[in-house]
């Protein structure tokens, strides 16, 4: 009776520890700078309307500099992340900007604006990859799915509070508050970089360059799947406000609480899981859900017949099927990619998931629109976007899903 409790404690003390100082204190850090960067996302359109007096098509161009900037260095930053010791870089690049929300308010030009606007996106590319890097030396091999899916907690949580904690600070106090509160988070958010126990990296002969040291071909399925996952989430960024608009729908700000709280609960669930051998299959279940999700949300309006009340219900739901099957897709494509990579990869292989994101994401956002001013409607923007994730499900079923395991099963013949 007395060997059982003592077999499960050994069991457990086995197991290694996973809420380290490091990991600890760079989650905490990366929700400072995703608050910061939530915070000011509804709140800066309004800002260049009321400082500069330009028109919506302006203020567009300027706001969408920073997915371009962050676009357009991932692979470098990648690279410099595996080659340069990456706390310095982590906290250079995270005080660089945080200098970009001073620009927003000192500068008085709308040039000196965009330029700003995309230096932002640029350093926000790089910290961000070296921040997942450095999170993920932190963690034990053996949990790094389950430490993954807790370390993406950080960004959920700055996205359920950061853009309605914008909008009150800005109808409340004005967009000067909402700029000074973003700065003082920044800083506390670098006292933590400062802070942060990451040994230096030995100097080692870094062989010639090669795009592999920029992109992580080894993981080029992983990558064109997720562009998929990208480009159907680009048009609920921008446009589920006035798609919930024209199916005569109040509250849309509710939607996007509800894919946070979806993905916060899949990733505490279903990191163990991951890394007991459940990865291909909860990919799986994530595509599989999030076309059933986009199907539903194209078709809320349609089914209003059939179900009391059915068009908010079922535009509700949607968003939970969402959140819920990105709590899934997020940790699992992450972490495929940092198993493909070399030790010495782990900076490119983050920057080769996240570029795929920020590639998805601006040419969703770019078709949607398009669409939306060809059909007068939203309904076919996310009709697309289900049909986009269909042909997406297949091939990562058929093709993506297998080859991971047979490369994985490679490394451990």
């Amino acid at each position: 009776m007395s060997t059982a409790p003592q077999s499960h404690i050994s069991v457990a003390e086995s197991r290694p520890a996973l809420w380290t100082r490091p990991f600890v204190t760079c989650s905490a850090a990366n929700f400072l700078l995703f608050f910061s960067f939530y915070q000011l996302l509804p709140v800066l359109p309004l800002y260049i309307f009321e400082k500069f007096q330009t028109d919506n098509s302006t203020a567009g161009i300027i706001i969408s500099l920073y997915t371009i900037g962050a676009l357009c260095c991932r692979p470098f930053a990648g690279f410099l992340v595996d080659s340069l010791n990456r706390k310095p870089l982590y906290f250079w690049t995270f005080f660089a900007f945080t200098l970009c929300f001073v620009g927003y308010w000192a500068l008085g030009l709308l040039p000196l604006l965009a330029v700003v606007r995309f230096m932002h996106g640029v350093f926000f590319g790089i910290s961000t990859t070296a921040s997942n890097t450095v999170a993920i030396d932190a963690l034990p091999s053996s949990r790094r799915g389950e430490g993954i899916g807790y370390f993406g907690i950080s960004v959920n949580l700055a996205f359920a509070t950061g853009p309605m904690t914008g909008m009150f600070l800005y109808e409340g106090l004005g967009s000067n508050v909402v700029f000074a509160i973003s700065v003082a988070l920044c800083v506390i958010g670098l006292i933590l970089v400062k802070t942060l126990p990451v040994k230096p990296r030995p100097k080692v002969k870094r062989p010639p360059l090669s795009l592999d040291r920029f992109f992580l071909t080894r993981a080029f399925p992983q990558f064109l799947n997720f562009i998929f996952v990208g480009f159907a989430y680009g048009p609920v960024t921008n446009y589920i406000a006035l798609y919930a608009k024209e199916q005569g729908i109040g509250g849309s700000g509710w939607f996007y609480a509800l894919i946070a709280a979806g993905l916060i609960i899949n990733r505490v669930l279903t990191g163990r899981l991951i890394d007991k051998g459940w990865l291909t299959r909860l990919v799986g279940m994530g595509m599989t859900l999030n076309v059933a999700a986009y199907l539903l949300l194209s078709f809320c309006g349609t089914l209003r017949p059939m179900i009391p009340g059915g068009t908010t219900l079922l535009f509700f739901a949607s968003a939970l099927m969402i959140g819920t099957s990105l709590g899934l897709i997020f940790p699992g494509y992450q972490t495929m990619c940092v198993n493909l990579a070399r030790h010495d990869q782990r900076g490119t292989a983050n920057s080769t998931y996240l570029s795929a994101w920020d590639i998805g994401i601006g040419a969703g956002i770019l078709t949607g629109g398009s669409m939306a001013q060809h059909f007068g409607m939203h309904q076919q923007v996310f009709l697309a976007c289900s049909a986009a994730l269909f042909v997406a499900d297949i091939m990562y079923l058929s093709y993506t899903s297998k080859y991971y395991t047979r490369e994985m099963s490679k490394e451990k013949g």
